[in-house]
């Protein structure tokens, strides 16, 4: 066979196999094409890849020739599928890859449950910042950020504290690996920085009586808690207490379900009152704490940014005040109003009363004059229909000399007695004094030294603690009786004041002192499902605040209020009785004491005394002998039997 032939038989046959090998190549082309992917419309009509399941190797092969390079791509293929990561689909669609040392983290045991203490202010100790706040669950301390360079990434490589999780999303991450840590046994952590409750365990609170154990060893019953005083907080400690005790607000609370979804204006900061509030039930009625005492320093800020700093944690504050505010302070945040929209607020605690005020002449007058007064409109009785959430009692005058033995008397007064306020027969007298300027020689009535112009002299302090002496102290005296006001001060001293505002300015002047006499009655109409009572223990003047130390003699059951409704109210309301449940007590002086609180355990049926942090029982019979300020009562309803053992 010549060379020629030779030549051309080779180039033949290395066409065939060029040919071959395109249509191969070809042919496991689109096998692989068929095989990973196929086009499907979606409901828009956009094409979708969907996954197909991958045929058996073997009937690959012998559907069609495979070349060797590209089964040892595939083998490559199955190399990397079999890799440790695996595909989980997270709950928005997405496909996320899960570590593999997610489930198997090896710092779990460096974790100092002894330290951590969620109560604080989600705050980055570093930047001071609440974006991206994460606490080290070894030293207990809050870091921001997550990222290189970050401060939580920078303490996890300085200190080799690796593990952390993140305060908003309550998610585990290890640092500076990155990854996140998923472990059933950190489920407690969470927990404590978030506690929630179930409709069936919130109705089974006031059932339990059981103790429960903190991680540092102690033992608690959920409720009765005790509350970290930062310096000066106690007054709103004993508050929130007696609050957390109140069955129907403390279950509306423990489901943040209920006020989550409210919606309010832009830029509102009053529902963070809210939040706060709901945060604070649920670590009080937390029974797998860490410990068993609570700080309420998130709720605290709260209140010192809602009250615009009126009420404040570094200095002392009064209780009355405090109760009042905070509980206008919820219903307006929960988006109720004053007459149509009813929040749980007014649900527990609004009631209803009649005023009837009777305006009196002056004494002075002749008789005759009197009489004639008497027939006008404006002398005649008038009716209001007011609401309340607390009802204040008074107590009567405190002795102002010893007794034989050379020893102050601390005098008693029944409950019943300081209630005969509300039966609608008793009258109140209610003095007014009213001051007005009649003549200034040569000044006009609205001049720089007129009382109007005067109004905003303050009365200046001086360096002793005392008042400034002169004509700024004299005119802010005179100012303070423009209008209509109650008067403590005595006579003698506002003629004084006027007087002294006379010579001051080196001019003539003329006041004229009026005095207005009014009568009023009080009638209760609508008694709510825990009833508040406030004794008026504190009495402000000008000069300074008296304390009443008179002792308050009530039971702790069995308060019947039916007298205290008119008639045709009594046939609506079947229970008017009323149990104790909370007892605030104010000890020591005005300025300087402090409060303690009494609370009812529905599920043990005993008394307790909280004082800040210390919890201790206490017998019922020594209630009745404290110093009671606010107290709060529950309603019999549907016959209940009386647990208190008292």
């Amino acid at each position: 066979m010549s060379g020629r032939s030779k030549r051309e038989s080779r180039a033949s046959t290395r066409g065939k196999r060029e040919s071959e090998s395109r249509v191969n190549s070809g042919r496991v082309k689109r096998e692989r094409d068929r095989e990973r992917e196929t086009e499907a419309p979606n409901s828009r009509g956009s094409p979708v890849r969907v996954k197909r399941e991958v045929e058996p190797a073997s009937a690959r092969e012998a559907a069609a020739p495979v070349l060797p390079a590209v089964r040892v791509k595939r083998e490559r293929e199955a190399d990397e599928d079999s890799e440790p990561e695996r595909e989980v689909r997270a709950k928005n669609g997405r496909v996320d890859s899960e570590d593999r040392r997610s489930r198997h983290c090896p710092y779990l045991d460096t974790i100092n449950r002894s330290v951590l203490d969620f109560d604080f202010e989600k705050l980055c100790s570093i930047s001071l910042s609440h974006i991206n706040a994460y606490a080290c669950l070894v030293c207990g301390k809050y870091f921001q950020g997550r990222g290189l360079k970050s401060h939580a990434y920078i303490h996890s490589v300085q200190f080799s504290h690796h593990v952390f999780l993140n305060l908003h999303t309550l998610k585990f991450y290890c640092l500076p690996d990155n990854y996140e840590i998923i472990d059933s046994s950190l489920e407690d952590i969470t927990y404590v920085l978030k506690p929630t409750f179930t409709k069936q365990q919130i109705a089974n609170l006031d059932k339990q009586a059981k103790l429960s154990r903190a991680y540092d060893g102690t033992t608690y019953l959920p409720g009765i808690v005790g509350l970290n005083n930062i310096k000066a907080n106690d007054y709103a400690n004993a508050v929130l207490q007696a609050l957390s005790n109140v069955p129907p607000l403390r279950n509306y609370f423990l489901e943040e379900d209920n006020y989550k979804n409210i919606k309010r204006p832009p830029g509102d900061i009053m529902f963070l009152l809210v939040q706060r509030f709901g945060e604070l039930m649920r670590k009080l009625w937390n029974p797998r704490n860490f410990k068993a005492h609570v700080s309420p320093h998130e709720m605290l800020q709260a209140v010192v940014l809602c009250s615009k700093k009126t009420f404040q944690i570094t200095k002392q504050g009064d209780g009355v005040d405090f109760l009042s505010w905070f509980l206008n302070a919820l219903h307006s945040a929960l988006g109720g109003t004053k007459k149509k929209k009813k929040t749980i607020v007014t649900d527990v605690f609004q009631g209803s009363m009649r005023i009837f005020t009777k305006k009196l002449p002056h004494p002075d007058l002749p008789a005759e004059e009197k009489e004639q007064l008497l027939h006008n409109d404006e002398y005649q009785e008038t009716m209001v229909e007011s609401t309340f959430m607390y009802l204040t009692l008074d107590l009567p005058t405190a002795p102002l000399y010893k007794d034989e033995k050379e020893q102050l008397i601390i005098p008693q007064v029944p409950l019943f007695n300081i209630l005969a306020k509300f039966n609608g027969i008793t009258e109140k007298y209610d003095l007014r004094y009213q001051v007005r300027c009649v003549s200034w020689a040569g000044v006009p009535p609205h001049g720089p030294h007129s009382l109007v112009g005067r109004l905003v002299n303050p009365l200046v302090p001086n360096e002793g603690g005392g008042e400034a002496e002169g004509h700024a102290a004299a005119a802010a005296l005179v100012g303070l009786f423009a209008g209509v006001h109650d008067v403590v001060l005595d006579q003698v001293w506002l003629w004084k004041a006027l007087l002294y505002s006379g010579h001051a300015y080196g001019h003539t002047q003329e006041y004229k002192t009026y005095k207005e006499n009014f009568l009023k009655r009080f009638q209760l109409t609508k008694l709510p499902p825990y009833l508040i009572f406030c004794i008026k223990r504190f009495t402000k003047n000008n000069f300074f605040v008296e304390k009443n130390p008179t002792i308050v003699n009530f039971p702790i059951t069995n308060v019947d209020l039916r007298e205290y409704l008119s008639e045709e109210v009594q046939a609506v309301h079947k229970h008017t009785t009323y149990d104790l449940i909370a007892n605030i007590v104010h000890d020591g002086k005005p300025s300087e004491g402090s409060y303690r609180i009494h609370v009812l355990h529905h599920g043990t049926g005993k008394w307790y005394e909280l004082q800040d942090l210390q919890v201790t029982d206490i017998l019922p019979q020594m209630i009745t002998l404290s110093e009671a300020y606010i107290q709060i009562w529950k309603r019999r309803d549907n016959d209940e039997t009386n647990q208190q053992g008292a």
